[in-house]
C-alpha cells in the first residue's frame, strides 16, 4: 500500500507538472494571437481553438484576395513583370508577355529575364533601380525578336513584324533586391506626335515660298513709301521675317530629329575661339544694353565637333541671355575640362544676372514651342519657342548633354553643358 500511494503520488505530481507546461505553452500561443480578441470567459484551449478558427478564416479571405489580385494583374491593360534578386523572371502578365514577346515562359522553372526579353535598356534601367534603390522611368525603342502569336487572331493576321514599339517602364525596388516592372504601350501616342510634326513640317514647307514672297514685297514697299506708310510697312516687313525664322527653325528641328548626324563634320576646334567669334556676331544687340562678356577657366582646349552646328548652340544661347540679362549686365561663361571621368569631357558654364526661369517653366525648356513665363521676357525680341530645342539637339548629336536652372548667386539663367572631347572613334 505504501508503494501504491507512493506512486500515486508521484504519477499525480507528474501530471501536475505536465499540465502547468501545457499551460504556459497555451499562454504563450494566445499571447502570440494577440490581434485576436480573447474571451475570458473561454478556456484556454477553447480560446487557442477559436483563434485557430479565426486564422483560418483570415487565411481564407488572404487567399481569396491574393487569387483576386493575381486575376487583376494578368488582365491589366498595362504590362507587369517581376525579377528576384538573380534577374529571373518570377511573374508576368498577359500584357507584358504581348508587350515583350515573351514565349515558351512557365514560372515553375524560373529564367533570366535576359533570355525571354533582349532589351539593353530594360536590363539596365532593373539594375539601376536596384542599386539606387528608387523609383524610376524609362521611354525607348523595343525591337521583339519574336512575334508575339495573338491566339484568338485568324491564323492569316498572326504575320511576323519586327515594327519596333515605343515603350515606357516604371521600376519599383522591393524586398529582397527584387524590382517589380509596369510596362506601358507609347508607340500610339509617338505616332500622333509623329504625324502631328509631320503636319507641321508640310505647313512650313508650303508657308515658306508665300512668306519669302511678302517679305521681298515689303522690302521693295519700303523703298518707295514715306511717313505713317513706311512705319506700317516696316512693321510687317519684320513681323514677315520672324514667320520666317520660325519656319526655318522648326525645319531645322525636324531635320535634327530625324538625321541627328547626318549633316554633321566633325574637325578639331578650339572652343575658346569658337565661343568669342560668336559672341562678336551678337555683340552689337549686346552693346545697345552694355551687356559685356566675362570668360573665365581653361584658355586652350581642342574639341571635336562641327563648327557651324555648335557655333549656332552658342548663337541661340548668347541670344537667349542677352534678352534676359538686366542693363550694364554681365553674361559669365566658364569653361573647364573634366579629366576624372571615364572619358574627358568639357564642362561650360553659361550664367546671366536676369531675372532667372520660373520654376514651373524649367521641366519644359527645351521643349519645342515652349514659352516660358512672359514676365520674364523684358524687350519685344521675343523669340519663337525653338531655339533651345535646336540646342539640345545639337548638343545631344554630338554625344553631350545641356541642363537649364538658376543660379544660386546671380538669380540668373545657368546653362550647363558637357561636351566630350573626342566623338566615339576619335
Amino acid at each position: 500500500m505504501i508503494y501504491f500511494f507512493l506512486g500515486l503520488i508521484i504519477g499525480l505530481s507528474f501530471l501536475l507538472w505536465k499540465q502547468t507546461q501545457v499551460n504556459k505553452q497555451l499562454s504563450t500561443i494566445i499571447e502570440s494571437l494577440s490581434k485576436f480578441e480573447q474571451i475570458k470567459s473561454l478556456s484556454k484551449v477553447g480560446q487557442v481553438r477559436r483563434s485557430v478558427t479565426l486564422l483560418n478564416k483570415e487565411y481564407d479571405l488572404l487567399f481569396t484576395e491574393k487569387e483576386l489580385l493575381k486575376n487583376i494583374i494578368d488582365i491589366a491593360p498595362i504590362g507587369y513583370i517581376r525579377v528576384d534578386q538573380e534577374n529571373h523572371l518570377v511573374q508576368c502578365n498577359q500584357e507584358a508577355k504581348k508587350l515583350l514577346s515573351i514565349q515558351r515562359w512557365n514560372p515553375e522553372k524560373r529564367r533570366l529575364l535576359l533570355e525571354l526579353v533582349r532589351s539593353y535598356e530594360l536590363d539596365q534601367l532593373i539594375q539601376q533601380t536596384r542599386k539606387t534603390g528608387q523609383i524610376l522611368t524609362r521611354e525607348w525603342d523595343f525591337y521583339p525578336t519574336t512575334n508575339y502569336i495573338l491566339e484568338d487572331e485568324p491564323k492569316e493576321n498572326n504575320i511576323e513584324k519586327y515594327d519596333p514599339i515605343f515603350l515606357k517602364a516604371y521600376t519599383f525596388p522591393v524586398e529582397e533586391k527584387e524590382v517589380i516592372i509596369f510596362i506601358k504601350n507609347r508607340q500610339q501616342i509617338k505616332n500622333l506626335s509623329n504625324r502631328r510634326d509631320q503636319a507641321y513640317t508640310d505647313l512650313s514647307h508650303e508657308l515658306r515660298t508665300p512668306l519669302t514672297s511678302i517679305s521681298l514685297l515689303s522690302e521693295t514697299l519700303l523703298k518707295h513709301t514715306q511717313g505713317n506708310n513706311k512705319t506700317w510697312t516696316q512693321q510687317i516687313y519684320q513681323e514677315t521675317n520672324r514667320l520666317i525664322n520660325l519656319v526655318e527653325n522648326w525645319l531645322k528641328v525636324v531635320q535634327w530629329d530625324q538625321n541627328p548626324y547626318e549633316n554633321l563634320e566633325y574637325q578639331a576646334l578650339e572652343l575658346k575661339q569658337l565661343i568669342l567669334s560668336t559672341w562678336d556676331s551678337l555683340a552689337i544687340i549686346a552693346q545697345k544694353e552694355n551687356i559685356s562678356l566675362e570668360y573665365k577657366g581653361e584658355e586652350s582646349i581642342m574639341i571635336q565637333g562641327d563648327i557651324n552646328s555648335l557655333t549656332q548652340v552658342f548663337v541661340n544661347l548668347f541670344d537667349n541671355a542677352i534678352k534676359h540679362t538686366l542693363p550694364q549686365g554681365i553674361i559669365s561663361i566658364n569653361i573647364q575640362e573634366n579629366k576624372s571621368a571615364q572619358k574627358s569631357s568639357i564642362i561650360i558654364d553659361l550664367i546671366d544676372n536676369g531675372s532667372g526661369f520660373n520654376e514651373m517653366d524649367l521641366p519644359h525648356i527645351f521643349e519645342r514651342l515652349y514659352r516660358g513665363d512672359k514676365s520674364r521676357a523684358r524687350t519685344t525680341r521675343e523669340g519663337s519657342g525653338l531655339g533651345l530645342s535646336i540646342v539640345k539637339q545639337i548638343i545631344c548629336a554630338h554625344g553631350g548633354s545641356i541642363t537649364a536652372q538658376n543660379h544660386p548667386h546671380t538669380g540668373g539663367a545657368w546653362f550647363q553643358v558637357i561636351l566630350p572631347t573626342n566623338i566615339d572613334g576619335d
